[in-house]
């Protein structure tokens, strides 16, 4: 009995911090749908945006963003499979990352100069 007490007490304290994600979804005249994802604790904020296509899978570009709204990552799918130029947004630095068909094609590492 101790035992399942623990679990309900368990069980409501995630369910008391868990917070939902609000998503919005925009119809496009190309037959793709645009999502746009919010941060679960700033809804006011998007931590990412792009693409779905009509068979609901990810497709053309998707941008990631901080809470400051800094883009953090630029990615690229063809029919739900990783495809083209990836670009990560470090402090100091960009990553390029290349894919073909969901393979890893080359990773390189740019200096991110600031005048």
């Amino acid at each position: 009995m101790k035992a399942f007490i623990n679990l309900v007490i368990m069980l409501f304290c995630i369910t008391a911090f868990s917070q939902e994600q609000k998503v919005e979804y925009q119809k496009m005249d190309n037959n793709m749908i645009k999502a746009t994802y919010y941060f679960a604790d700033n809804s006011a904020i998007v931590e990412r945006e792009g693409f779905f296509n009509k068979e609901g899978k990810l497709h053309d570009t998707w941008v990631s963003y901080d809470l400051a709204g800094n883009k953090t990552a630029i990615a690229n799918y063809k029919n739900g499979k990783k495809e083209g130029v990836w670009i990560y947004f470090k402090k100091d630095k960009i990553n390029i990352v290349t894919y073909k068909d969901n393979k890893l094609i080359n990773v390189e590492e740019k200096a991110l100069v600031v005048n």
